[in-house]
């Protein structure tokens, strides 16, 4: 029996000099969490029926590993895709080619771009990233439902275009001017007193430019307002000319008509029908010089993605991606998971973990949820709501650090080096203990 527990006591030491030395070798894995062997003593039931038989002992065991998933340090990276969980759960990733669901802490994703599919957000090694996707059926900003529904996430990098239907411009009229002595020709800027472009786009996301000119008619607070689409300069007679509209001012200066142009009919060289509104709220007549204040309009032509670092991500988990034709969207919203007993979580190696169903000993219980700023989960494994389920945060433009402690790991090292150099004398001193009886008995 000495025997058996001096040879325990070397295979523990052994088994925590490995879970030591895999931590410090991991010291600078992202996401990566550090481990612990935990000893327990081992009895061996006795044949005799005293008490101490029955308690004999049979050496150690270092057969539990505990994993330690405290928070590892943040890293600032310069990857908007890189992630990290700030507080409780994990990233959900999806195999593709296998179907099967791993989880981890490691938050470096890139974009995969893959012949005729949607660009993905993978892991290095390939696994897809798991979220809610919008609907952009009715909406082209997408709609994300409420409730954690985890898919792959794919990205659309694709924005359709929106025709514009509304202008928005705001300008000073100078009061002062006198009135064109010739009728509104647009070839000729003697005719109007300001003019100013907004660039409009029809249904396919083409550009026109709306011209809108300014015209005083004469003594009085009112000026006439003119507009053209698509002005060729070369060829004027092709131009077809819109108005005049009114636009109205009391005594101070204040428009007194919040859209005095209702929406006109502009009809481009294509035959397309443009329907566009002017809103002129914020116009003034002042003795100041012609100005443009502001102008806008709700048009744009059609967008695309054209690198990662359009993207950003929100602590909430939304990703939202900036397009070509300066739009910027809702993409995706990412969605944690959490166990009831992340402990029994299975290493499966390249820092993922698969859940372990031990009905006595597993996981338990997955909750799914957003990430959210929550506290340590309490009696009943609530968070701030159901849908956070006690999750963390997500911080863009950053990963986790290993949680190892290099200083504590080598104090670690140390004490199982003097373990096992302990066990290996005990180990040692029996053997010459034997080695002496036998020669007293061949004596």
């Amino acid at each position: 029996m000495a025997f058996s527990n001096s040879l325990s006591g070397l295979i523990a030491a052994g088994k925590a000099l490995d879970v030591i030395g895999n931590n410090i070798a991991n010291s600078q894995t992202i996401g990566f969490k550090s481990s612990i062997a935990r000893f327990t003593n081992v009895a061996a039931a006795g044949k005799g029926s005293g008490s101490a038989d029955s308690a004999a002992s049979a050496g150690v065991s270092a057969d539990t590993i505990f994993q330690n998933f405290e928070q590892g340090r943040m890293e600032i990276t310069n990857n908007p895709l890189d992630m990290a969980i700030n507080g409780q759960g994990f990233f959900r990733l999806y195999d593709p080619q296998t179907g099967k669901i791993s989880y981890t802490r490691d938050g470096q994703f890139r974009l995969s771009f893959e012949e005729n599919n949607l660009p993905r957000l993978v892991t290095r090694s390939g696994l897809s990233l798991t979220g809610n996707l919008p609907n952009f059926a009715t909406d082209p900003y997408g709609t994300i439902d409420t409730e954690p529904a985890p898919v792959e996430i794919t990205i659309d990098p694709y924005f359709p275009p929106q025709v514009t239907s509304s202008v928005n411009l705001s300008v000073n009229l100078d009061p002062r001017v006198k009135p064109a002595a010739l009728p509104f020709d647009p070839s000729n800027a003697n005719t109007f007193n300001g003019s100013t472009i907004a660039r409009v786009f029809d249904t396919a996301g083409g550009e026109h430019d709306l011209r809108l000119y300014f015209a005083s008619p004469g003594p009085g607070n009112h000026w006439n307002v003119y507009s053209t689409l698509d002005y060729d300069a070369g060829n004027p007679a092709t131009t077809t000319i819109y108005g005049p509209s009114d636009l109205a001012f009391d005594t101070r200066g204040v428009l007194g008509s919040a859209m005095p142009m209702a929406a006109q009919s502009y009809l481009t060289p294509t035959g397309e029908t443009l329907s566009i509104a002017v809103d002129f709220t914020g116009t003034s007549q002042l003795g100041t010089p012609f100005s443009l204040n502001a102008l806008s309009q709700n048009g744009y032509g059609e967008g695309d993605i054209q690198d990662s670092y359009e993207f950003s991500v929100l602590a909430d988990g939304h990703i939202s991606a900036r397009y070509s034709n300066g739009q910027r969207r809702n993409v995706a919203q990412v969605v944690l998971a959490n166990f009831a007993n992340p402990n029994a979580l299975i290493n499966s190696g390249d820092n993922q973990w698969v859940s372990n169903d031990d009905p006595a000993k597993g996981t338990g219980t997955i909750s799914l949820g957003f990430p959210n700023f929550a506290t340590e989960k309490i009696a009943g494994f609530k968070g701030n709501s159901d849908a956070a389920e006690g999750m963390g945060s997500i911080q863009g433009f950053a990963r986790e650090q290993s949680n190892v402690d290099l200083g504590s790991e080598l104090v670690a090292l140390i004490e199982q080096q003097r373990n096992y150099q302990a066990s290996a004398q005990t180990f040692k001193i029996l053997d010459q203990v034997l080695q002496n009886l036998a020669n007293m008995r061949s004596n």
